[in-house]
């Protein structure tokens, strides 16, 4: 575990130094990271998907497992296992208004990975390119020192399992297949 950490505080430093003279960057992935808060995106696509009819099941699909991540993710596993955010172990200044809570997993990752994927369970070319921003949104995290990098791989991953078994446990209620 010992290796862990230190791989985890080295890269944050390493990240706080390179990102300390880069402004620019800091604003892109503070907008990049904001699309993440409370799952503000996937919760937009969620209600999109359940304003039409013919893809309302994709919606509560979304829905569902953006509940069972948010509960599993950040009601039980940050409580359970208060890992303190980077900024706070290392004793550095974030680039964005501080987080309140526990780092471990990744909210931002978590929801950002159970949108995307619930998105290309359901159409394959538009996941890809949700994919590609739950990776942004995840990365930013770590970019801008609120996250651990093991936050987000954990985060990402859960999100990813999460959204599987939502998909084929409610497969079986609402058919999904039948697109």
């Amino acid at each position: 575990m010992n290796f862990i950490q230190n791989f985890d505080n080295q890269t944050i430093l390493n990240i706080y130094d390179f990102m300390l003279n880069h402004q620019i960057l800091k604003e892109i992935l503070t907008f990049i990271t904001k699309l993440g808060d409370s799952g503000f995106i996937w919760i937009i696509f969620a209600i999109v998907f359940c304003v039409k009819k013919s893809t309302r099941k994709y919606g509560i699909f979304m829905i569902i497992a953006l509940i069972i991540g948010h509960i599993i993710g950040n009601i039980i596993l940050k409580n359970l296992i208060g890992r303190e955010r980077p900024f706070i172990q290392l004793d550095l200044i974030p680039f964005i208004n501080a987080p309140k809570g526990y780092s471990f997993p990744s909210g931002h990752s978590l929801s950002s990975f159970i949108g995307a994927s619930c998105i290309f369970f359901i159409n394959k070319k538009f996941g890809v390119l949700a994919l590609i921003l739950a990776f942004l949104i995840a990365t930013s995290r770590v970019l801008l020192v609120v996250h651990y990098t093991t936050d987000i791989i954990f985060g990402a991953l859960l999100g990813i399992l999460i959204s599987y078994l939502t998909f084929k446990i409610l497969n079986y209620v609402l058919v999904f297949n039948d697109r």
